[in-house]
């Protein structure tokens, strides 16, 4: 991204002092580049599920890009026209060279992170799944027996046992071929061992020591329930948000829920008639959901499904956008996401944010909670139009579908922040675009 930064900025500074057409304003420059990096960003150049930090730094200099522009005025737009089109095409090629260069280092061993695994057992065949899954980035460079660890790992990827893994990981070893940047702590059985001296020595040696939960949430972008306890989020980094976090999301949720409603006033009477006149009822659906700390709230949207759906069958949670209950506009409005624009009433109520978990029915938070651990650690945050889980996951279509929701919804709340939120309506703008994914 930083790159696609500096050639963006050559391109058009070239521009301004050897061609004819100067750029009038230093917001002109940035608009430019703004909007070029927006367009390659919107079409999943800058896409890294695995390297989360990465999509946050982008964001981030994009916001930076657009609050320049807000400061600086652009006096003479008409300017930019004769030369923009060639400009683009230069910075279309640029970045792609660039791009390729980008990924063959990458895919170099010298900068690929080098890993290894303590633990033989099943939770250390799931970080061997993540590497290779990101080969291009990642190396495992072996497994760490324990004693009291399973083993149902490859045995020839074994490179030797705990009280050798200071020696190993810092590449002191006849065997060993290179020093591991990280170790992935994934014991089965956690209880007994008494290795912490030969982890911090690695760690002392510039080693980082990574918890699997913590090393699958950086690489997934979700949070692996099944492995982790009510200890792990007790001692995590996040999982805290601030009365400050809280109040600017606030303030932040009403400026944004106020100027969309101006925005799309216009289109509330037609959607309204057009519902009347495809699906003779109300075109208005109240529900109920839970929200903010387990406390119910009334949901509205705009009606997509015929009067009575569930009359005979009960809340039944299959409600997809191929659910033969949707009238043939409700479709149209859900793949776009119209029928969600009543909500912001939500947003202005103080029920509901712009970013946070979906919301659930009652009947359905009480199934699943019987199913899984921390469904209730999503009500810690306001319900969202929008969300992580989201954009990130299909349409939930089942119990199964909204467990693995939680995933994601436990990451958001666990790492959440300004910057991922403004992540997110970027996914979500995305999503809207390309009717990918269904929220």
């Amino acid at each position: 991204m930083s790159g696609d930064v500096l050639i963006a900025l050559g391109i058009f500074l070239f521009v301004h002092n050897f061609l004819p057409y100067p750029l009038c304003t230093p917001g002109g420059l940035v608009l430019i580049v703004a909007t070029l990096l927006m367009i390659t960003y919107m079409f999943g150049q800058y896409q890294a599920t695995t390297h989360l930090k990465a999509l946050y730094y982008s964001v981030f200099l994009i916001l930076i890009s657009v609050s320049l522009y807000l400061v600086c005025s652009v006096v003479r737009a008409g300017e930019y026209t004769s030369f923009s089109f060639n400009c683009l095409v230069l910075f279309l090629l640029m970045q792609a060279w660039w791009h390729y260069l980008v990924h063959k280092l990458y895919k170099s061993v010298l900068l690929k992170q080098k890993i290894i695994v303590l633990g033989t057992g099943p939770i250390a065949e799931k970080v061997d799944c993540l590497i290779q899954a990101d080969s291009d980035h990642y190396s495992l460079l072996g497994f760490i027996g324990t004693p009291k660890d399973y083993v149902t790992v490859s045995k020839d990827k074994i490179i030797g046992e705990i009280e050798d893994i200071v020696k190993i990981a810092t590449a002191r070893l006849d065997k060993a071929t290179h020093k591991a940047d990280s170790i992935v702590l994934a014991l089965t059985e956690k209880r007994g061992n008494p290795f912490m001296d030969q982890l911090i020595s690695c760690k002392l040696n510039g080693i980082r020591i990574i918890e699997y939960p913590s090393f699958c949430e950086m690489m997934t972008g979700k949070i692996p329930i099944e492995d982790i306890n009510p200890s792990w989020l007790v001692h995590s980094n996040g999982f805290l948000i601030t009365p400050l976090l809280r109040s600017v999301k606030r303030f932040l949720d009403i400026i944004a829920a106020s100027l969309l409603l101006v925005i799309v006033s216009p289109f509330i009477l037609p959607i309204i008639l057009v519902i009347k006149c495809v699906s003779p009822g109300p075109s208005l659906y109240m529900q109920e959901r839970v929200g903010l700390h387990g406390a119910t709230f009334t949901i509205y949207k705009f009606r997509s499904m015929n009067v009575d759906a569930e009359k005979d069958t009960g809340p039944i949670m299959n409600s997809s956008i191929d659910d033969d209950r949707i009238f043939s506009f409700g479709a149209f409005m859900r793949k776009t996401r119209i029928d969600e624009l009543p909500q912001l009433i939500n947003v202005l109520k103080g029920d509901m944010s712009f970013i946070g978990p979906r919301p659930e029915r009652p009947s359905f938070v009480r199934q699943i909670n019987e199913m899984t651990r921390f469904y209730n650690e999503r009500h810690a945050v306001k319900p969202g139009i929008t969300g992580w889980a989201q954009v990130m996951f299909r349409y939930g279509s089942n119990i199964g579908d909204s467990i693995e929701k939680l995933r994601y919804d436990l990451y958001y709340i666990n790492n959440m922040s300004l910057v991922l939120d403004l992540t997110i309506v970027l996914e979500t703008i995305k999503v809207v675009l390309f009717r990918k994914g269904s929220m």
